[in-house]
């Protein structure tokens, strides 16, 4: 019997480690920001930590985010990641060029719910879900299947929109 598109499974230790060294890296971060306000280096590290998040997402946690608890957990994390965003907007020292740092922290929640769409017409177009494409190997991160052209073309959509959103 497959899968349904939406289930809540037990977390798994992946899962449990990677949610909770995520929280430890923003708690960090929130406090080296705090402490040590107006360094030009927040600027990168800010926006690093922003894409880093989106894209460990797709890469790494693509089989997890079918799981509505973890999920769920991501969607949390994306509306922190708007109120940091909002507190951080008006932040000059946090400008580069044109661009600033934490704009890209208000992309979460739109491109949790773009993954889903993704995953949505690999369901659709392909019968089964999608996985993300490896630079080295014909077959996904988790060994599960080959991927296909369809899923590069959803995993080029994704970042398309995530540079798209963070710039």
């Amino acid at each position: 019997m497959p899968t349904p598109f939406f289930y809540f499974k037990k977390l798994e230790t992946w899962d449990k480690v990677t949610m909770s060294a995520y929280v430890v890296l923003t708690a960090t971060l929130w406090y080296y920001f705090v402490s040590a306000p107006g360094y030009h280096s927040q600027r990168d590290i800010l926006f690093n930590y922003a894409i880093g998040t989106h894209l460990f997402l797709y890469f790494f946690n693509y089989k997890s985010l079918r799981n509505l608890t973890v999920y769920f957990f991501w969607i949390g994390i994306g509306i922190l990641h708007l109120f940091i965003y909002l507190a951080l907007k008006d932040v000059t020292t946090l400008l580069n060029g044109a661009n600033h740092s934490a704009k890209a922290l208000r992309n979460t929640i739109i491109l949790l719910l773009l993954f889903q769409v993704i995953r949505f017409i690999s369901l659709t177009l392909h019968g089964h879900e999608m996985v993300c494409p490896s630079k080295y190997s014909r077959t996904d991160l988790f060994f599960e299947r080959r991927v296909t052209t369809l899923d590069v073309a959803l995993f080029l959509i994704y970042l398309a929109a995530l540079i798209y959103l963070a710039f």
